[in-house]
């Protein structure tokens, strides 16, 4: 047979190739071209997912500008030989994602011969910004009396302070997944732990009492009275409190007057009162040492007060991941109780702030630390509007003003700050333009408030040495001496917020929310 086959002249092979030859290339065609617009479809699907991830990572919100930066990475980084004519068909962006939808196409090269000169290839992408893995975040809130005032567009500080740090949980809490947990840390001069602590062991808090003052009451007979027959006049005075200015009438009283005679009556005084001390959750800063600036000796407790009226603002809320107790929290939060102002003293806020995160006591609420803070990623954000106004008394812990203090050193003490104040200027680099330096004034006011300052930042110190993240935001403050100290405190440059009214505080607040976010691709 196969013989016959080799030697047959009829043609029949010939045709039969013929035949055979057209849908076998058209095949053979169909399999390039199918190649060719996979790859291109893959190419493509690669630039959808790049573009995405690049727009949701620049934030940017203006359609106009997204849509040029997407074109501009496009025209940056297609492989035109794998797929031509490629194109932004949609951006679709929120605060929350970026959808991109491209278009392009191929020529074909066999399928040409059926009519088809090109094959369409689409591709898109949706990158999400979101905060992914596990989250601890400490916010350490100024609730000072000086955040009653208001910024350039008439808002008051403190409601911009709510507003600002509300939109924060709001974004950092918008993923049910868990993996979130903030803690609030508002403060004064002291700070809040909560009643619920008392008996906790990390805290010494004396028993409530009352005590009975006054003596006993007095009633004698007269038969004259006194009147003013001229006063002083009325005039206008300014003090500070927490570096606020305020005015209030002043001056007035009798400057002279008479007596005159009246039938006989009876007059009464003193008489015996109750005042009652109870714990309101206040406390100061551990004593001894540098037990103050950080959580290294677990054995040496906080000091509790017992008084009259609240010393301290809002209890503070440990780590949680309940948004409407945070947002509570921070709607509650006041600048002043029961009539008492509270002052600035940040490093009674932010020892608390690395308390919220440690994993050892008083509350061991953080997890472990990483060596590289991602896993988890560790988070204080200072807020202050102005600089420390207080100073650390190591005879009871508590934050005193400067005036306060000095009364009550000892005068060793007082020549320590003096001499130390004498060295700084007879240094010879040069720089001996300090205010102190050259009036020659004493430097018992500053030199207390400049080592609040250094205890601010030394707590700093070891929040970093744990590789907590710090973002510090400098509300409306005008001291360089403060915004130095603030920079000093953060992270990086990068970590520094300086906000100079509402809008930029809220700003600045979303940025930090932001940059906690990671960008990912959701389809």
């Amino acid at each position: 047979m196969l013989r016959k086959f080799l030697e047959s002249r009829s043609g029949n092979f010939a045709i039969l190739s013929g035949v055979t030859m057209i849908p076998l290339c058209l095949a053979a065609g169909l399999a390039v071209d199918y190649s060719r617009h996979h790859s291109a479809q893959r190419h493509l699907q690669e630039m959808a997912d790049a573009t995405s991830l690049a727009l949701a990572s620049t934030r940017e919100q203006n359609q106009a500008r997204l849509e040029q930066l997407a074109n501009d990475y496009l025209a940056s980084n297609r492989t035109t030989s794998r797929v031509t004519e490629v194109r932004v068909a949609s951006v679709v962006a929120t605060t929350e994602s970026v959808d991109v939808n491209l278009r392009g196409s191929i020529p074909t090269t066999f399928m040409g011969i059926a009519g088809y000169e090109t094959l369409d290839v689409g591709a898109s992408a949706l990158a999400e910004r979101a905060t992914r893995g596990t989250v601890e975040v400490s916010l350490v809130l100024d609730n000072t009396w000086s955040m009653f005032e208001m910024d350039g567009k008439g808002v008051r500080k403190i409601d911009a302070l709510k507003t600002a740090a509300s939109g924060l949980v709001d974004e950092l809490l918008k993923s049910p997944d868990g993996g979130v947990r903030i803690a609030l840390v508002p403060y004064g001069e002291l700070v809040n732990v909560g009643t619920q602590h008392r008996n906790n062991g990390w805290l010494s808090v004396p028993a409530d009492y009352s005590e009975q003052r006054g003596s006993e009451r007095t009633c004698t007979k007269s038969t004259t009275k006194s009147r003013c027959v001229q006063t002083n006049p009325a005039k206008t005075c300014t003090r500070e409190i927490d570096g606020v200015q305020e005015s209030y009438s002043c001056g007035g009283g009798c400057a002279k007057s008479e007596t005159y005679t009246v039938p006989e009556y009876e007059t009464c005084s003193g008489g015996y009162y109750t005042n009652t001390y109870v714990w309101h959750g206040c406390v100061g800063s551990r004593m001894g040492g540098t037990n103050r600036l950080n959580d290294d000796n677990a054995s040496v407790k906080y000091p509790g007060y017992v008084t009259q009226k609240a010393d301290c603002l809002n209890p503070l809320v440990r780590l949680t991941s309940t948004k409407q107790t945070l947002k509570d929290a921070i709607t509650g939060m006041v600048i002043d109780k029961g009539g008492h102002r509270a002052k600035t003293y940040i490093p009674g806020g932010m020892i608390w702030g690395l308390h919220t995160l440690a994993p050892t006591g008083p509350f061991g609420d953080g997890l472990e630390y990483d060596e590289e803070n991602l896993r988890p990623r560790k988070v204080v954000v200072l807020m202050t509007d102005g600089e420390n106004t207080m100073i650390y008394n190591n005879a009871n812990g508590r934050a005193v003003t400067p005036a306060t203090k000095v009364k009550a050193l000892k005068s060793s003490e007082i020549q320590a700050w003096r001499e130390e104040d004498d060295d700084d200027c007879d240094d010879d680099d040069d720089d001996d333009d300090d205010e102190s330096c050259a009036t020659g004034s004493d430097p018992l006011g500053a030199a207390p408030l400049s080592q609040t300052n250094t205890d601010t930042l030394a707590i700093c110190t070891n929040m970093k040495a744990n590789e907590i993240e710090i973002y510090t935001v400098a509300f409306m403050v005008e001291d360089p001496v403060a915004r130095d100290m603030l920079k000093a405190c953060a992270s990086t440059s990068a970590h520094y917020f300086q906000a100079s009214d509402s809008a930029v505080l809220a700003a600045a607040f979303s940025g930090i929310a932001q940059s906690l976010q990671v960008v990912r691709l959701a389809r």
